[in-house]
Parts: structure tokens; C-alpha cells; sequence
């Protein structure tokens, strides 16, 4: 029975541990009485994957997340993201989240509500690749999980392959359609271009794609769950291009190469053998 104590005490003291306060109060927020203000060395020790949660009271309107300083949207968060009466609201922490947070700190806004807390909290693991949303939205009927810029902003598209978005839905028959607007020639593309992976749709990306969806002015991601039952959407991930190595870095050589140039050519020379750029044997 002690080890059990021990070991439950033990587990609980590492919970407690991961938790942190970064403000407990009582300030209404609204655009006339400005937002709730929080330095960034409290988020020194932040890594992506937390989660930023904010209690809050009496709200009638959405909530936003910024940049203090420069004013830009906390990286990953959402638009229109809805809240009302008493509650929580959740934001997982994106790589760039966690970089913007830690140069600027935080400020929490919005139309009405009473913030009475905001902490710092264990999340989750992230996906391999660069996310650009996660956390857990609920697909229903028509549901739109609309992303700011920041998001996406300053990624070098022309190293990614693809976009997953990652569901917890018990199949891929639903319909997801990732658009910029509502207006015509908006949408990107539509699960009809996507294929199906383990728990995820995959949209490859074109050179046109891709020029499109890195100057969009915001992402809108639509799901409708059809006849399947409704679920979470978890992640939104830039799939990179994977590295090709050259036939010079395969080749198996214990000596040091020398590069120079022979009549004009760059030439490899390793263990007396040479090789031109490509790694083929001259």
C-alpha cells in the first residue's frame, strides 16, 4: 500500500509541477476597456504542444489572442472562435506560438467577458511536419474552423508536399471543404481531391496550390459529417518534402573528399577516385 501511495503521490506532484499560473484576477475585456496584458518572460518555459487556457465569466461575444507589441494574432489560434456565459477556452500552442510568445507576450481580448484566470498547461504531442492549427474542434453540420494567416505565415511553401487534416472521424466519408471565401473560385480544393490516410485527409500540393494557399488572407476548413457521426478535428500539418540524398552522400567512403575544379568542372576526388557533382565516377 505505501509504494501505491507513494506512486500516486509522485504522479500527482509532476501534474502539479506542469501547471502554471500566468494571471489569476478579475478584468472585464472588452475593445473599449482593452485586453488582458501578459509579459513574455512568463512564458519562458513554454514548448509547443501546451496549452494556454483562459477561465472566463458573463461573455456574450468571441475571444481573440495577440501579440502584445506588434499586435499580430497568436500563431495556430482561430477566427471566430465563439464564447459564451461561463467557461474555458482552449489554445494549443503551435512552434510558432510558442516563438511569438516568448519575443512578445500575450494579450487576451475581445468584445465582453470577465477573465478571472489564464494558465499554462500541459496539451499534447504534435504531429511530425508544421502545424499550422491544433487542438480539438467539433465537426458537425457544416462546421467551419476558420484560421488566421499567422498561422501559415512565413512558411517557404516550396519545401511542403501536402496538407493533412487530422480527424478523429470513424471514417473518411464526410465532406471537407478547404476554401479562402465563400465567394466563387475561393475554394482551394474539396475531399474529392484528397486521399484518405490513417486517421487524416492528405491534399497535395501543386505549384498553383501552393502560391495560393501562402498569400490567402485567412484559411477556412469545412467539414459536414454526412452519415457518419459528428467528431473532433484535431491538427492541421504541412507535410515537407523529404531530402533526396546525392549518389556522393550513399556512396560509402572512409577518406576525406576533396572538391576542385578540373578544366572547368567541379570535381570530388575520395580515396584517389573521381566523381563529379552528381557522385558518378569520371
Amino acid at each position: 500500500m505505501k509504494k501505491i501511495f507513494l506512486f500516486v503521490a509522485v504522479v500527482a506532484m509532476s501534474i502539479a509541477a506542469s501547471a502554471t499560473d500566468l494571471w489569476t484576477g478579475s478584468k472585464h475585456v472588452s475593445w473599449d476597456d482593452g485586453g488582458l496584458d501578459i509579459e513574455a518572460a512568463k512564458f519562458a518555459d513554454a514548448v509547443a504542444g501546451q496549452k494556454i487556457v483562459v477561465s472566463f465569466t458573463e461573455a456574450t461575444d468571441g475571444i481573440e489572442l495577440k501579440l502584445l507589441e506588434v499586435w499580430d494574432h497568436l500563431a495556430g489560434s482561430r477566427e471566430s472562435a465563439w464564447i459564451g456565459g461561463d467557461g474555458t477556452f482552449e489554445q494549443f500552442l503551435t512552434p510558432a506560438a510558442v516563438t511569438g510568445l516568448k519575443a512578445h507576450g500575450l494579450q487576451v481580448i475581445g468584445a465582453n467577458f470577465t477573465c478571472t484566470k489564464v494558465e499554462l498547461l500541459d496539451g499534447k504531442d504534435l504531429k511530425d511536419g508544421i502545424t499550422v492549427w491544433t487542438g480539438f474542434y467539433w465537426a458537425d453540420s457544416w462546421s467551419t474552423l476558420e484560421l488566421y494567416k499567422e498561422g501559415y505565415a512565413g512558411v517557404d511553401f516550396s519545401k511542403v508536399s501536402a496538407i493533412r487534416f487530422y480527424s478523429e472521424a470513424a471514417s473518411g466519408a464526410y465532406v471537407l471543404n478547404f476554401l479562402k471565401g465563400w465567394g466563387e473560385g475561393e475554394k482551394f480544393a474539396d475531399q474529392t481531391n484528397m486521399t484518405d490516410g490513417e486517421g487524416y485527409k492528405e491534399l497535395a500540393l501543386t505549384d498553383e496550390l501552393r502560391t495560393a494557399i501562402s498569400e490567402a488572407n485567412h484559411w477556412m476548413i469545412q467539414f459536414n459529417k454526412e452519415e457518419i457521426n459528428a467528431f473532433n478535428v484535431t491538427d492541421i500539418v504541412l507535410v515537407l518534402k523529404e531530402d533526396k540524398p546525392t549518389a556522393v552522400s550513399t556512396t560509402t567512403m572512409d577518406s576525406k573528399a576533396v572538391k576542385m575544379i578540373v578544366n572547368g568542372q567541379v570535381v570530388i576526388i575520395k580515396d584517389g577516385i573521381r566523381y563529379n557533382v552528381l557522385g558518378a565516377q569520371l
